[in-house]
């Protein structure tokens, strides 16, 4: 596909898009107020839903998406354009009591590509939420995550940051995230927490190791103030064991803040030393900082710029990933029914066993617009350019997705 091609395929989807926006503002068969008058479609498949009690089953996502990818091999060598379309459906179960609550939620989504047949694929995902509180001062909250895909998609929360240090390339992968917190407040002022999370990586039908993350740890917390300032203290302690590769340790030690600057605005900063025995048994101890800047003007509009530089591990290497990372996103609702954000990201990092260097960019804009009550229109276009002192691991990378989602 020609360039001309590519400008006119992302002003025909930006034009049927706003087509559709124009229709829908316009007739009053997608008016929102009206109880009388649904989608048939959203209307039968919210129907399908469970509730007993508190209890919920039910569907929670049927959506269609079309998305032109000039680059679907994340390569520079062997790039390949092609159109995707993607169907989703998910199906969820949610309990909300007094004191205990849950939800469980699982999508699996069919990609289909135009000219790539061989890459077609079946990608799923589930996550498990549980919350607990024994009394109002103790809780405990779990999380699971588990994905099943074949490359980032620039759909996903995180886009950029699972680029960045990423091997180039479309492979299968497994990931497994689960997280568990107990905290306990002793005073109004002082409270403490444990937590223990764990991450399990696989690869399958490649060379590349499977690797498995523990990482324990606590955190205590001193409110001078609940509107002004809090004062915090961590300690984690994180074991990575890659199959046939040494293992590595990291001791992460810090005090942190959070800062109110005005009832809407505020800063977390958080530093201190991370103590690393890495992969090839080189002792190293290192300082880190994430700083953390949010902007709350109300519930149409939030902001965010965040800093980060870090020692840490990396899913696909057995190696220390010392990097650093600045992005910034803008989430504003205009109007009732349309919303947006916009988002930036710039990270350089360096593999210190190979003194690899990799530096990542990207920008992303997406345009909502509620269709009806459960029908909701998206727009999105997402750049990114990876760079580093190895040409074999350069590319650069547009994608524009347009797509409809009944969510329930």
């Amino acid at each position: 596909m020609n360039k001309l091609s590519r400008y006119l395929f992302i002003i025909l989807s930006a034009a049927g898009f706003w087509v559709v926006i124009f229709i829908t503002t316009y007739t009053s068969a997608y008016a929102f107020d009206s109880d009388r008058v649904d989608l048939t479609i959203t209307r039968f498949l919210g129907a399908l839903s469970y509730d007993y009690r508190g209890f919920k089953m039910g569907i929670t996502e049927v959506s269609i998406g079309e998305t032109y990818d000039d680059n679907t091999t994340f390569s520079k060598e062997d790039k390949r354009e092609d159109f995707i379309t993607k169907l989703r459906l998910g199906i969820g179960a949610k309990y909300e009591g007094k004191k205990r609550t849950f939800d469980l939620t699982g999508n699996i989504t069919q990609q289909l590509f135009a000219r790539n047949s061989n890459f077609n694929n079946i990608t799923q995902d589930i996550i498990f939420n549980f919350k607990n509180e024994f009394s109002k001062r103790h809780r405990l909250s779990l999380n699971n995550v588990f994905t099943h895909f074949e490359a980032p998609s620039s759909e996903d929360e995180g886009y950029f940051s699972q680029q960045f240090g990423r091997t180039t390339g479309r492979f299968e992968y497994f990931r497994n995230r689960f997280n568990i917190q107990y905290s306990n407040d002793v005073t109004k002022q002082v409270s403490f927490a444990v937590k223990y999370a764990n991450e399990a990586n696989k690869f399958s039908g490649t060379d590349r190791p499977n690797s498995l993350l523990n990482k324990p740890g606590f955190s205590l917390s001193y409110s001078y103030h609940p509107t002004a300032t809090i004062f915090s203290f961590l300690y984690d302690f994180t074991i990575v064991q890659f199959e046939k590769e040494n293992d590595a340790t990291i001791h992460t030690i810090g005090p942190g803040i959070r800062q109110y600057i005005t009832k809407k605005l505020f800063l977390d900063v958080n530093t201190g030393v991370d103590i690393i025995d890495s992969f090839d048994d080189e002792n190293l101890t290192e300082p880190f900082v994430r700083s953390q800047l949010t902007y709350v003007k109300d519930e149409r509009t939030r902001a965010m710029l965040l800093f980060s530089k870090k020692y840490e591990t990396n899913p696909y290497f057995a190696q220390i990933f010392n990097n650093w990372r600045v992005s910034a996103s803008l989430t504003r609702r205009m109007l009732r029914r349309l919303g947006g954000n916009l988002s930036f990201f710039y990270g350089e990092g360096t593999f210190i066993a190979t003194d690899t260097e990799r530096r990542l960019w990207g920008a992303n804009t997406t345009v909502k617009y509620d269709i009806s009550r459960n029908l909701i229109g998206t727009l999105t276009y997402t750049y990114s350019q990876s760079d580093s002192d190895s040409g074999a691991r350069e590319y650069s990378k547009n994608t524009v997705f347009l797509g409809l989602a009944a969510g329930f």
